[in-house]
């Protein structure tokens, strides 16, 4: 079998279609169960219909263009990124409604938002300072277009955002009476509360968040200045965001991957998970030279295990009971339980990783699986960090 790499789809190309290929991926390889995810596409559509919001999933979890078609075709407005440089690879892919959650200050960037918006049916960027809008109003003159903008309003995560509701006032007056710009609404967004493993307490500590940010859309509406839409939330706070009518959209992300930091996470109050595992990593054990434990390709430079103290959850290929942990840049160990036979050399192992967004930009390619078999392969497209 020649397992060289093929062009652009990288060395597991020749594996597409082969039943059983899943478990022949040259590794460490990203892999995303296209039926798990479509799965988790459906039921968050199908709850947002339910009650009575929209969605606008976060393209910087997954940073692939076919996932975003895929969230647009289940019904999402569209995509909110954290980088510029996942807003111009989401628009070189035709997806509708791209939001830039983060501001755009630097002149470079400034420069490519002007190009991205005359390209850009429907971006819409936020600002939390007035000079910022300033520059925002260049950048749109030089685009030939007017700029959605909305203003964005600290809710307790201790980032970007006005830090009261009369900044806020100044802000959106400032972006709606400047040439060239329009003003499009107010993001509210606190990451904070998004994995409380109770869901009585992140509920509670969402809602009084909540009641913050519906004193602040007041305080603009009293202004005259009634927010059009009014974006936030997540994966963890989806069951309960709508509950006081504040957003009329819902910044979801990690639900279309789901990942190890969620695991403990009850996100529904019936307790059951709503959400599969889509993601995970393939592995292959390297050896099997030590007492009770093997060694395989997958370091911390394929699985993230650097932001606080998740290990990664070993999914299949080894043992129940089996522990993993990063012990080297490209390798990692797997602990089997006393008595138990290790997973032999050259063994693949599914590991679910701690964090989805930390891990997919470590890769340019997604291996798209359905059973055991390799049924396609998407570019990872909004890779960049800048």
């Amino acid at each position: 079998m020649n397992n060289k790499p093929t062009g652009p789809l990288g060395p597991n190309a020749n594996l597409i279609g082969l039943p059983g290929s899943r478990y022949e991926l040259e590794t460490p390889a990203l892999v995303v169960d296209v039926d798990v995810l479509d799965g988790n596409i459906t039921a968050m559509a199908a709850h947002a219909r339910a009650n009575n919001y929209s969605l606008r999933p976060c393209f910087k979890v997954y940073k692939c263009v076919e996932i975003a078609r895929r969230q647009i075709a289940a019904g999402a407005l569209g995509v909110c990124c954290a980088t510029l440089a996942e807003a111009e690879a989401a628009a070189a892919g035709g997806i509708p409604g791209i939001m830039l959650f983060s501001t755009v200050v630097t002149p470079g960037k400034l420069d490519r938002l002007a190009v991205l918006n005359a390209q850009s049916e429907s971006l819409i960027v936020v600002t939390d300072s007035v000079s910022n809008i300033a520059d925002l109003a260049a950048a749109a003159r030089r685009s030939g277009r007017a700029l959605d903008v909305m203003v964005d309003y600290e809710l307790g995560g201790g980032r970007t955002g006005a830090h009261d509701a009369e900044t806020l006032v100044r802000l959106a007056s400032a972006v709606a009476s400047t040439p060239g710009l329009r003003y499009a609404g107010l993001q509210g967004y606190n990451g904070l509360i998004l994995c409380i493993p109770s869901y009585e307490e992140r509920r509670r500590a969402s809602l009084e968040r909540l009641a913050e940010l519906k004193v602040a859309v007041d305080r603009l509406a009293s202004a005259g200045l009634p927010p059009p839409v009014v974006s936030g939330g997540g994966t963890g706070t989806h069951d309960f965001d709508h509950e006081t009518g504040v957003f009329t959209e819902i910044q979801v992300g990690t639900y279309v991957h789901m990942d190890v930091n969620y695991s403990g996470v009850q996100l529904r109050l019936d307790g059951q998970p709503p959400f599969g595992m889509a993601l995970s990593v393939s592995v292959s054990v390297l050896s099997s030279s030590g007492d009770g434990f093997v060694i395989t390709d997958g370091g911390a430079k394929e699985i993230d295990g650097t932001f606080g103290q998740l290990q990664p959850l070993i999914q299949a290929g080894a043992p129940p009971g089996s522990e993993y942990s990063m012990v080297g840049d490209d390798l990692g160990r797997i602990d089997v339980p006393a008595g138990a036979a290790p997973p032999a050399v050259g063994k693949r192992i599914s590991v679910i990783p701690p964090h989805a967004w930390q891990t997919v930009p470590m890769y340019p390619l997604y291996h798209c699986v359905s059973g055991d078999t390799l049924v396609d392969i998407w570019p990872v497209d909004g890779r960049d960090s800048w």
